[in-house]
């Protein structure tokens, strides 16, 4: 007997009534963060970029490099401004589909910046959708080829965020990074656990044969300490170790090795409490490592 399909979609569509669906529409209008006018262009930002499959990410394929959202970000943030890091924010296209081709992937009239919490709206609630072609016309008046032009939905928001906030007036601004350093930042934020899992791999086995590096001493005297990791160790209890061995800056180093972070030494350590522990991913690949290193 076949399952009952329950769509999650037609769910939220029949419980939400007309006043809620409304409010739901003025919150994403308020909170929606769009590139200024005279910013955008008639053509994409990065030529021969669209999305395909997870597994073909980096990839050229036919002369066309596959993407994730990466290059979708940093085209608009970039254009809103270089000087902001955005946080709990997603890139959204507008148009449904056109990720995956290269002429909109990556065209600032297609993309609309929206709190993560509301960012799945404008993929799976049709009102939300229809009010964000409105606007992407209102604003720059486009949409894609071969579509017609949007009409006004019947509740359309008064109110609208503005087209950027006014970061360029703040007192204080951020470092400038280049466009390669920045979409480095967003492939590391979308892959962190795999990269630093990978980067534990490689380096690990290197700094145990290798006996003056820091990172070397920090993590015997953590697996002797810890009895080849079975327990937690208190951080003063492996600073003192390590210093007692000649490591000067412990909590610089410390630190690289328990955070996540593209220019670290290696996550290898997660710390709960001032207790140490070894990082549940790669625990065993780590103590197998210590073991074969005796």
């Amino acid at each position: 007997m076949a399952k009952i399909i329950i769509n999650g979609r037609d769910v939220l569509a029949s419980a939400t009534n007309d006043s809620i669906k409304c409010m739901f529409l003025e919150l994403v209008a308020k909170s929606s963060i769009w590139t200024p006018k005279e910013k955008v262009t008639e053509a994409p930002i990065y030529p021969n970029v669209r999305r395909g499959r997870k597994e073909d990410k980096g990839r050229e394929i036919a002369g066309v490099r596959i993407d994730d959202n990466t290059y979708a970000n940093a085209a608009i943030k970039k254009a809103i401004s270089k000087d902001v890091k955005f946080e709990d924010f997603e890139v959204c296209h507008i148009w449904p589909g056109t990720t995956y081709d290269e002429r909109y992937h990556t065209l600032l009239q297609n993309l609309v910046m929206l709190p993560r919490a509301l960012a799945a709206l404008s993929d799976h609630m049709e009102d939300v959708i229809s009010l964000l072609k409105y606007r992407a016309w209102e604003l720059y008046g486009w949409h894609p080829a071969g579509t017609e032009i949007p009409q006004k939905p019947a509740f359309y928001p008064s109110s609208w965020g503005a087209a950027v906030p006014d970061f360029e007036s703040a007192p204080e601004k951020k470092e400038v990074v280049s466009f390669e350093d920045l979409i480095k930042d967003l492939y590391y934020d979308d892959d962190k656990e795999a990269i630093e899992i990978d980067k534990v791999k490689r380096k690990v086995p290197k700094w145990l044969n290798s006996q003056d590096q820091i990172c070397t001493t920090i993590l015997t005297q953590f697996m002797q300490l810890s009895e080849n990791g079975k327990k937690g160790v208190s951080r003063e209890e492996l600073k003192k170790a390590s210093e007692n061995h000649g490591v000067n800056d412990f909590m610089g180093n410390f630190n690289q090795m328990k955070n996540f972070g593209e220019k670290n030494h290696a996550k290898v350590f997660t710390e709960v409490g001032h207790i140490i522990s070894l990082w549940e991913p790669v625990s065993e690949f780590v103590k197998v490592q210590f073991e074969y290193s005796l």
